[in-house]
């Protein structure tokens, strides 16, 4: 089982999967390879660019029930990588739970652990943190679980973190869980995998190199993501990102500078040589929409968690996931996925990297660029479904 697992190259923060990966798991007969679970909309903090717009009075959820129904099929489908999500998952206390409150998430963990190792299934689990109300306590509990991490962490100034989290004190409490996973070993070779996960805007723009230098130097693998102009981050479009380069966002060249100088980094301090040829760290661009797939907390399945309802999947309130993902609606969309947009600068016919199958940019961040007027002021009445297949307004190429 060990050797099935270890094919699976895990980098959370997008699923883990690659796409040369994709190709391989296919052959094998996986239909669907990740999972995302998002648990929860509840939060501790109030991010200035949660997608889900999670906050602390937030209630949709999913129930104890529903997710394991998830996890059996995810089981029945051979799925690789089990995602949890929220929110802050840590939070989630479903109306069925009776347990401990608190505890909810670790008996899901346990029951997708079981679950696959009943079928002598390998399973890769992620979940998604904020870190803030991590304790040492928890932080044992995932690793021995081995639950592989993606943690937030958008500056190493308290202030732009604050800001960014809308609360202050969160960027201390951030930091106090992050000493607890390093106490208990993560970042160490032997370690389930642990990466940073930094939302660049234009407020914390300067600082990201430190976060990813800080994130190298503590085993930990930087993932850093130009921020989609998505939920809440729409109230603050003149501090985020536009392809229509407005007077205040961040554009694709900021994009490549901040990108070559991580490569920089990386090959003289870390000895990690790779090229910024796209606005993903190594180049590891994100494979989701070609094999995995996103469940809301209000049950709602996407192509990916920033995905618009234009292009919802179903709803695992009135079908299984199982259904779904063998529904002619999902087949459709990947073959739209795979094609899109002619005229697109992802399109394989302008990019080389989308004609080698190495890249398709982001789609949510396509689909969000269509609301920006050619002055760059975002107008929430632009936005275009098709454009979900468009050019990823952070990357420089064919610009």
């Amino acid at each position: 089982m060990n050797e099935r697992k270890e094919k699976v190259t895990l980098f959370p923060g997008m699923a883990g999967v690659t796409r040369d990966m994709v190709s391989k798991l296919k052959a094998e007969g996986v239909e669907l390879f990740s999972v995302d679970i998002m648990v929860t909309q509840k939060c501790n903090f109030r991010c200035i660019y949660c997608y889900a717009e999670g906050a602390p009075e937030r209630t949709k959820q999913l129930t104890m029930k529903e997710a394991k129904a998830i996890v059996d099929d995810c089981v029945e489908m051979g799925v690789r990588v089990v995602n949890m999500q929220g929110g802050e998952p840590l939070i989630w206390n479903p109306t069925d739970w009776k347990g401990k409150q608190g505890e909810a998430l670790f008996h899901l963990i346990s029951y997708v652990k079981e679950s696959f190792g009943k079928r002598n299934l390998p399973v890769n689990i992620v979940s998604f943190t904020d870190v803030g109300v991590m304790t040492e306590a928890k932080a044992k509990r995932f690793l021995a679980y081995d639950v592989s991490l993606c943690c937030k962490l958008d500056s190493l100034n308290e202030a732009i973190q604050d800001k960014l989290l809308g609360r202050k004190g969160g960027a201390q409490k951030i930091m106090s869980g992050f000493e607890h996973l390093i106490e208990v070993g993560y970042g160490k070779s032997d370690a389930p995998p642990l990466s940073t996960n930094t939302v660049v805007t234009v407020i914390n723009y300067d600082g990201v190199p430190e976060v990813f230098r800080w994130s190298r130097s503590h085993g930990f693998k930087p993932f850093v993501i130009p921020v989609h102009v998505h939920g809440r981050a729409k109230d603050y479009s003149s501090s985020m990102l536009s392809g229509k380069s407005g007077s205040t966002t961040l554009n694709s060249s900021d994009i490549r500078r901040l990108f070559e100088k991580l490569a920089e980094i990386d090959g003289k301090e870390f000895g990690i040589h790779w090229k910024a040829e796209s606005p993903w760290v190594e180049n590891k661009a994100c494979s989701r929409h070609l094999g995995g797939v996103h469940v809301r907390a209000d049950g709602i399945v996407v192509p990916c968690s920033e995905a618009p309802d234009y292009w919802a999947l179903g709803d695992i309130r009135t079908s299984s996931l199982k259904d779904i993902v063998f529904s002619p609606r999902i087949r459709r969309f990947r073959e739209i996925y795979s094609q899109l947009h002619e005229t697109s600068k992802c399109s394989p016919t302008k990019c080389p990297l989308s004609a080698e199958n190495k890249c398709y940019g982001c789609r949510t961040r396509a689909y969000d660029d269509s609301a920006f007027n050619e002055k760059g002021v975002f107008d929430p009445e632009r936005l275009d479904p098709e454009a979900f297949f468009a050019g990823d307004p952070a990357c420089w190429r064919t610009a």
